[in-house]
């Protein structure tokens, strides 16, 4: 009877001990389900994901330009256009990050030759290409040691040779502005903002200090030199397919004819092509009649260039080329090829058989893009083969004489017309 009283209470402890291991591993085996449940459904939101990405990446593939305007790309920019206006530190300049925006779109294209020029840039572009610009006739570099401006090159018949400016000129100021301190482009940009007349200091060795007075006018750039070699056979250099190097070439060849030329070596070493409209002129003045060249586009359209009979050079003709022979240049060399005028000499050539357009958007800025290929009239294939010579000659060391003799690729070539 004395141990009765303590059976209750001792229940109630069994009870309630057992009752909290219950509750216990109840909670545990709460927290395992819920672990495996979130990991089950943390598995299956990756895979969702996964397959959403896979899904999407193969959307975009498929859109192809689209994805410049689809939704996910607009929503793309306008959170980076978030991000930026409330976190990024520094002051925005909206004309340049629109210019690389799309700058950026040309370099996504992955192609070497398709470009964005903004306004000032397409101005240089085409003022390039024409050959002529307003100014006053300088080439210049920048010294990597000294940093001094200094002008390496004055165009015959320019403002500057007229006002007496000579090559290794070092510029110390342009209309009263010093260019101590500055790089070569403030000092480019300095000298194209004069748009009339103005001054330059400069520094010239065994003279001191000496001051010009310059006026700006028309410079035409030369790309075309022609000379007579021995044997009668003319010589003609072109450097690049601009628009004036057309009539430079057309009065090239008739002071040549009218010297008695009875072969031609036509020099495109180191020419790195041009415009596609010059090429073509100028191979009209000296193919007969028949194909120059033809072009294909994205649905594989064929268009053909023709070269009329109203003139063409009827002699033989070597052509020099190298491997910085290039694009336009290789036309040429292609064609003279293709009509067995004559041999080409050198090396293989670079292997650009793309035609680009230029596109002038809305706003001034433009848009280069590929849009074509090129082939010979025989159906030779340039891009990234090239033209291969039917002589080889290595590139020559620069110690020619003004003449050229020394040139071993000339001197090929003279050797190969006068036999």
């Amino acid at each position: 009877m004395g141990g009765s009283p303590e059976q209750p209470e001792e229940r109630e402890n069994y009870i309630s001990k057992e009752f909290g291991l219950g509750f216990l591993a109840g909670i545990l085996m709460a927290m395992i389900f819920a672990c495996v449940f979130f990991l089950g459904w943390r598995s299956a939101q990756r895979a969702r994901q996964t397959q959403q990405y896979e899904e999407e990446s193969e959307e975009t593939e498929a859109l192809g330009v689209e994805v410049l305007t689809d939704y996910r790309t607009l929503a793309k920019l306008d959170e980076v256009q978030s991000l930026i206006g409330q976190h990024y530190l520094g002051e925005v300049d909206s004309d340049l990050l629109s210019e690389y925006l799309f700058r950026g779109i040309a370099y996504g294209l992955g192609d070497d030759y398709s470009d964005y020029y903004s306004p000032p840039e397409l101005d240089e572009v085409m003022e390039s290409s024409r050959g002529v610009y307003f100014g006053i006739g300088i080439s210049i570099e920048e010294d990597a040691q000294t940093q001094e401006i200094r002008i390496i090159e004055v165009y015959d018949g320019s403002p500057a040779a007229e006002a007496g400016l000579a090559e290794g000129d070092v510029i110390l100021a342009v209309n009263g502005t010093a260019t101590e301190g500055q790089d070569l482009s403030a000092v480019t940009d300095l000298i194209r903002a004069q748009e009339d007349s103005f001054t330059m200091k400069v520094s010239r060795e065994g003279a001191g200090e000496l001051e010009f007075a310059l006026e700006c006018g028309t410079v035409e750039l030369t790309f075309v030199e022609s000379e007579m070699l021995e044997h009668k056979i003319g010589y003609i250099r072109i450097t690049d397919f601009t628009s004036n190097a057309v009539g430079q070439f057309r009065d090239a060849l008739e002071e040549l004819k009218g010297q008695g030329m009875e072969s031609l070596v036509i020099d495109l070493r180191d020419n790195l092509g041009g415009l596609f409209d010059s090429v073509k002129a100028m191979l009209d003045d000296i193919l007969p009649e028949g194909l120059i060249v033809y072009t294909e586009n994205k649905d594989e359209e064929r268009e053909e260039y023709y070269s009329d009979e109203k003139q063409y050079v009827d002699c033989e003709i070597a052509v020099l080329v190298n491997g910085n022979t290039a694009s336009a240049s290789e036309i040429f060399a292609g064609a003279v090829q293709d009509y067995e005028l004559g041999p080409i000499i050198g090396t293989q050539t670079y292997g650009k058989g793309v035609v680009q357009d230029t596109y002038t958007l809305s706003d001034g800025s433009a848009l280069k893009i590929t849009t074509q290929k090129y082939f010979t009239p025989k159906g030779q294939v340039i891009e990234g083969n090239g033209i291969t010579p039917d002589i080889v000659v290595e590139d020559a060391p620069e110690t020619a004489d003004s003449d050229g003799t020394e040139d071993a690729a000339l001197a090929k070539a003279v050797e190969a017309l006068a036999s």
